[in-house]
């Protein structure tokens, strides 16, 4: 075929066009082919005059990928686009001229291929992870992108030894990394063979050409081993009524490189270099196919897979196992019937791309088989650093191996090496994102035990549990990493808003303005050039811009000040958070951070300067500080009419053992305790845990010591910065200052 191409540009276009067509409806009949003579001849217009490294024509090259998808007998748009595939980068041709032409699935499928711009990048690396980015969104809304991708991918590394040798090993390098893994994830077995080998050819050739003579050399013995086995099951499948076809193979170059180098023996070690593939007409047929092999020869128990019931996450489907003959031999047996092997060989093209004889469109929620690129879609739209999404690209790209199950029988397929809190993840982000543990085959397990096929997971979860920086190193996919940086950014830019804020507002508090801050919001943020009066307090909270230089505005303009009485009212006028002083409850108010008060504490308050009322408990160590200073000492009292909701942290330790964590939230649910934070260190059997809880009162937090006390295997239970004894509760009264 390449001979001929070579030939093309020879002769005019018109008749070179009439010779390709001839070839296409060859391997592809029926195809329609008005679209691809006039991108034929477009294509051949535009690279007028253009060579390729090898000193050829440079139209061989979109004729022969065309020419390949033409093999996978794709339609005449998609052989168009692989014809005109490179117009965009190496011409003068737009997008909006091929739309024009030969309609908008062709430019979009043309555009899907093309490269990121050398001038949009600062550097190689960003510019080819976010090419890989394009070329994922391309995917999503039309799956012939990568189809042509491959094409193109193929005929490169056919071609590759005209390149330079650093060129070789980047091209090689990635179609391992990035092209190869994905054309398994679609379920492109043929692809992803020649791909492999190819780029083991150009990347590690004295390894290639050894493992290729051995493979020629054992030629006779091999095809002697796979007819000792062929013979006989042909002969017990036909005498069963079973219609089969039998067709031995050796495994790809590729493959038997990688088995050798894991398992570090020779080639002459490697016993399952063998498969022999039996087709067979139904499903029932290769369950019966399979009670044959077993019955024949022995076989080995931790190699058979049924990909039939549980398919592999690409639609992969066959049952696998391998088998030991007389004479020590051992060959694997692959048996699927004709609609699974074509699944199997070309994938995406065969069972999602089109349905019913029609191009299918964009990715369908049906497709369970795709979900993964759905899935990717949404977490890589977090990752806004090049680096780390490239990095993640190729992690997500590499074949699920954990397949584990929702309580209610739901197949979730993860990377080996995954986590309940990836389970949680990928069942919903909300789950994860509140996950505190799950339960395994009915134990309870924490958010960092990993998984293993077959088991059922219930994720147990709180909703006022949020991920933190620490939640990171118990994720191991792309999904639940990103999610947990966003939702961290997130909050990172919100303490920053909150910090923000309260640095301004305390420094315009300085400077006693008649005015509130909001007044001169508008002429402030016009003089600084910035757009909103969050991203204002975010940049002071981040401290990319200073208080002083905000201040400085006033300063400069000399802003009216209040007088001392305006000041006085001014801290009379708020709400004073469930606290009467002095019969009154509209004093501003702070509890101290030193000693946390709660409702039903005995509790005093001081005067601070600028700040308000500060309220202590009554044997707190800060307190005493005050002790004969009348003048700054307040009546307070709590305000019984209030529902407000206090902080408390308390600390917990026992013995280390299963369940203890859900015990505890259990406990905190049933008293209405919210948990705002919490952490757990366990080691040599013993378990310390601390929560910060919300609470109404004493008395709410008396009712869950006592619960806590009962639970198996605690010891103690202690209210953090605790300086008194709660009567009657326990192990609650240990008088100490923790941190």
């Amino acid at each position: 075929m390449e001979n001929m191409l070579k030939s093309l540009p020879a002769s005019t276009p018109d008749a070179s066009a009439e010779q390709f067509i001839g070839k296409i409806l060859e391997v592809n009949p029926g195809v329609s082919t008005e679209l691809i003579h006039k991108a034929f001849l477009y294509s051949w217009q535009a690279h007028s005059g253009q060579s390729r490294k090898s000193g050829e024509p440079y139209l061989v090259h979109p004729v022969t990928v065309a020419y390949i998808l033409a093999e996978q007998k794709l339609d005449q748009v998609t052989i168009a686009a692989g014809l005109l595939h490179d117009v965009l980068e190496d011409t003068p041709a737009t997008k909006e001229e091929l739309a024009s032409l030969f309609g908008d699935d062709v430019a979009l499928l043309v555009d899907g291929v093309t490269k990121i711009r050398a001038l949009q990048m600062n550097t190689r690396h960003e510019r080819q992870a976010e090419t890989y980015r394009k070329m994922l969104l391309s995917m999503a809304k039309d799956l012939r992108v990568i189809i042509i991708k491959f094409a193109d991918r193929v005929h490169n590394l056919r071609t590759l030894k005209f390149l330079p040798p650093e060129k070789i090993t980047a091209i090689a390098t990635e179609t391992l990394d990035i092209y190869s893994p994905l054309a398994l994830r679609l379920g492109m077995g043929k692809i992803k063979c020649e791909l492999d080998d190819l780029a083991f050819k150009h990347l590690y050739p004295e390894e290639y050409a050894s493992v290729v003579s051995k493979v020629v050399a054992s030629r006779m013995d091999r095809e002697a081993v796979m007819e000792a086995f062929a013979e006989p099951l042909r002969a017990n499948l036909q005498r069963e009524g079973i219609n089969a076809t039998i067709a031995g193979r050796t495994k790809h170059f590729y493959s038997i490189y990688n088995k050798m180098r894991k398992r570090e023996k020779p080639f002459e070690e490697i016993y399952d270099v063998l498969a022999i593939r039996v087709i067979v007409d139904s499903v029932k047929d290769c369950y019966c196919a399979l009670g044959i092999v077993h019955s024949l020869w022995m076989p080995v128990q931790e190699r058979f897979k049924d990909y039939i019931s549980a398919p592999k996450p690409n639609g992969y489907r066959s049952l696998h196992t391998t088998v030991v003959g007389k004479q020590g031999s051992a060959v694997e047996m692959q048996i699927r019937t004709w609609e699974m092997n074509k699944t199997a060989e070309e994938g995406v093209a065969a069972h999602w791309l089109y349905k019913n004889g029609e191009y299918a469109g964009e990715i369908s929620k049906d497709d369970k088989a795709l979900a993964w690129l759905r899935n990717f879609i949404e977490w890589q739209e977090n990752l806004t650093d090049s680096a780390e999404f490239y990095e993640f690209f190729k992690v997500d790209l590499f074949d699920a191996e954990v397949f584990v199950f929702t309580p209610k029988g739901t197949l979730i397929s993860l990377p080996k090496g995954a986590t309940v809190l990836d389970f949680a993840y990928a069942v919903h982000t909300d789950l994860g994102t509140h996950c505190i543990g799950a339960k395994i085959d009915g134990q309870v397990e924490p958010v960092g035990m990993e998984l293993t096929s077959g088991q059922t997971v219930e994720v147990l979860h709180l909703n006022t549990k949020n991920p933190s920086v620490d939640m990171l190193r118990h994720a191991k996919t792309p999904k639940a990493r990103s999610a947990i940086h966003h939702w961290l950014r997130n909050a990172e830019r919100q303490e920053s808003v909150d910090l923000g804020k309260k640095m301004i507002q305390r420094a315009y508090d300085k400077l006693n303005a008649s005015a509130p801050f909001g007044d001169h919001a508008p002429e402030l943020l016009q003089h600084l050039g910035i757009n909103s009066v969050e991203r204002l307090y975010e940049l002071v909270g981040k401290g990319e811009l200073t208080e002083s230089r905000v201040m400085k505005y006033f300063q400069t303009r000399k802003i009216k000040r209040r007088s001392m009485s305006e000041f006085v009212r001014s801290i009379t006028g708020q709400r004073s958070q469930g606290i009467l002083i002095g019969g009154q409850n509209n004093l501003m108010v702070r509890f101290a951070e030193c000693c946390n008060p709660i409702p039903g504490d005995y509790i005093v308050g001081f005067l601070t300067k600028g700040r308000g009322i500060s309220v202590h408990r009554a044997d707190c160590p800060h307190a005493k500080l005050f002790e004969g200073d009348a003048e700054r000492t307040v009546e307070v009292n709590w305000d019984g009419g209030e529902h407000k909701k206090y902080y408390v942290t308390m600390n917990i330790t026992g013995a280390d053992r299963a369940g203890m964590l859900y015990d505890i939230s259990q406990t905190f649910v049933e008293f209405g305790a919210n948990v705002s934070s919490g952490s757990i260190k366990a080691a040599s059997g013993k378990a310390d845990l601390s929560f910060q809880i919300e609470i109404r009162n004493l008395n709410q937090l008396k009712q869950i010591f006592r619960q806590l006390q009962k639970i198996k295997g605690i010891d103690k239970v202690a209210r953090v910065k605790d300086y008194i004894s709660y009567s009657g509760v326990p192990g609650a009264g240990e008088a100490q200052q923790q941190e």
